[in-house]
């Protein structure tokens, strides 16, 4: 519950308190006395008589007898500040806040001293938003009295809820003052202080208000999402334990301890605290929800796929659960049913993006990709302004080895991000792949010129360099300006050996080669490397060694299977 809500739901609750003290019921059993029998005891007065039996009638509960009575009264002549607060309270009840508004004003004109009819009239301005009237009233109220605890505590929360933060202050501290064991005091002092981060204030006073009543629930709640913020997440789990344990049935708190425990990635715990949440509420469609991500992250995709499918018969324009669904149905290889609910995300979605480049890695897997080109078509046709989607058509036009087309799809993305360095990049490989590795090289310096540390950029030029066994010297100072920014990158550790091997430095070579081949074990194109190292160094049982490697890790590599064929023809001569 935010601030303004929360401070408005006690302070509303307080201010009935205010004026009910004395709608007391006449126990059964004990009828009034009819009118014509009822003689006012020491008074002849016939205002008196009616204000009598206004209290009267109010205490009995009948308060359109009574509020007739004391208008009675007032035309008799008891026309006291009193009986128009009385009056005032009474309309109040009954739900007509106009009526109960002239009579408390009316008060106040005839008794501008009178202490209750303000802090009614504070009530009444502010159930109308007339903010700056209330604020008045209630200033006026400290000013005849200013001890008065009532006063303090509704302009400090009117102030508050405005974020007038340092004028709530002063009142929320008197309140203390007044009385050191201030329950609302201390609590709305905390909520101040919250809201102003000064947290550790406000963990003096929520711990405060929790010494004065420890089971009081929202200062228990607010506290534990300081200990939250503060990431001292085991206090904060604590007071939620205990909090379930003095109401087993808070939903909100079985809420925010499941969140507590996903975060600690405790799935199983936040389970049982989101499925409590779910037999305490009534259709609660987002604790459905986080029932089925856990589900989903437990690998019980089934029981996800439930869940969504609960939440979404009841909000079938849910797009981020109908996205979860169909991730969860691609997960559980259920390809058909993933592609008709990722199909049913419209473009206007947040989710469209992600769910549309789904649907293409679905055609692409079952090998249609000209089914896949047209769902990113159309995808960047809905949402031009999405760098991604450009890449991810590209990459597809890559499988067909569809350069040029993958060219003029990066190039049009580039007209919406000019500076997109992703774009820019892949634009780079590209044009390289084509056979245009000069202009290849052209892209990787305008990422450069975006972001000179572009680890990927700055290596790809060194290599490049080194493949063409040009500007070797640029191309070690560029590759080692990589390494300084990703010192533990297999691929750029392999280049920078490929360079000293076309230097033909080859102990720096094969002293580079090796670490890249520890840092990535699985890379065929390294292996071979540092096989042709090996050889070039004399080392021919190692570069059998890597060579056989090699073709392990990509049997399709014919010119690795040529040299190894090579090589062992030439240990085999005499």
């Amino acid at each position: 519950m935010s601030f303004r809500r929360r401070a408005f739901f006690y302070c509303f609750l307080f201010f009935l308190g205010l004026f009910t003290a004395s709608c007391a019921t006449v126990k059964p059993g004990l009828p009034l006395r009819k009118e014509k029998d009822f003689v006012p005891p020491g008074s002849a007065s016939s205002g008196y008589y009616y204000f009598l039996l206004g209290h009267i009638y109010q205490q009995a509960g009948n308060l359109d007898q009574a509020a007739e009575a004391y208008r009675m009264a007032l035309q008799k002549g008891e026309n006291s500040a009193f009986l128009h607060t009385q009056l005032a309270t009474l309309y109040l009840k009954k739900g007509q806040a106009d009526r109960a508004l002239r009579e408390a004003e009316e008060a106040v004109r005839v008794n501008p001293r009178h202490l209750p009819a303000y802090i009614l009239l504070g009530g009444l301005y502010l159930s109308q938003n007339q903010r700056e009237k209330a604020v008045q009233a209630y200033q006026r109220a400290i000013e005849i009295d200013p001890q008065n605890q009532e006063a303090h505590l509704f302009l400090g929360t009117l102030f508050a809820e405005s974020k007038d933060y340092e004028q709530a202050l002063p009142h929320f501290n008197t309140l203390i003052e007044i009385d050191p064991r201030s329950l609302m005091g201390h609590y709305y002092l905390a909520r101040v202080y919250a809201e102003m981060k000064r947290f550790s204030e406000a963990r003096t006073h929520y711990l405060k208000a929790l010494e004065i009543k420890p089971n009081f629930e929202p200062a228990q709640l607010d506290l534990a999402l300081i200990y939250e913020i503060q990431q001292e997440y085991e206090k904060a789990i604590q007071i939620y334990q205990e909090l379930l344990k003095q109401n087993p049935s808070h939903a909100e708190a079985h809420n925010r301890l499941g969140q507590l425990y996903i975060r600690q990635n405790k799935l199983s715990e936040a389970l049982t605290e989101f499925q409590a949440v779910d037999h305490l509420t009534i259709h609660n469609h987002e604790v459905r929800t986080k029932i089925g991500l856990i589900y989903f992250e437990q690998g019980r995709l089934e029981e996800a796929i439930a869940q969504f499918s609960l939440v979404l018969s009841a909000q079938p324009e849910n797009d981020r659960v109908r996205y979860y669904l169909a991730t969860a149905y691609e997960e559980s290889k259920e390809a058909e049913r993933a592609v008709e609910e990722f199909q049913r995300i419209p473009p206007a979605s947040a989710f469209y993006v992600d769910s549309q480049v789904h649907l293409a890695y679905l055609f692409e897997k079952q090998n249609k990709i000209p089914e896949a080109i047209q769902v990113m078509q159309k995808a960047i046709q809905a949402k031009p302004e999405q760098p991604d989607l450009y890449r991810f058509l590209a990459s597809l036009y890559e499988k067909g080895n569809r350069y040029q087309e993958g060219i003029l799809v990066l190039k049009k993305g580039l007209e919406s991000a000019p500076r997109d360095e992703k774009l820019l990049f892949t634009l780079g490989v590209f044009y390289d792949k084509a056979g245009d590795w000069q202009e290849g090289i052209r892209q990787m310096r305008r990422v450069l010129e975006i972001q000179p540390d572009h680890a990927q950029a700055l290596n790809y030029i060194g290599y490049t360099y080194a493949e063409k066994e040009i500007y070797l010297d640029e191309a070690e100072a560029l590759i080692k300006r990589a390494l300084e920014l990703k010192p533990d990158d297999g691929y750029i550790t392999d280049s920078l050996g490929w360079v000293y091997f076309k230097k033909g430095q080859m102990d720096k070579a094969i002293a580079e080669l090796e670490k890249a081949h520890n840092l990535a074990p699985e890379d065929p194109v390294i292996a071979e490397h540092l096989g042709d190292a090996y050889l070039k160094n004399r080392q021919e049982d190692q570069a059998a060694k890597m060579y056989e490697r090699s073709l392990q890790l990509d049997p399709k590599k014919t010119e690795v299977a040529d040299k190894l064929k090579k090589l062992r023809r030439e240990k085999k001569r005499p």
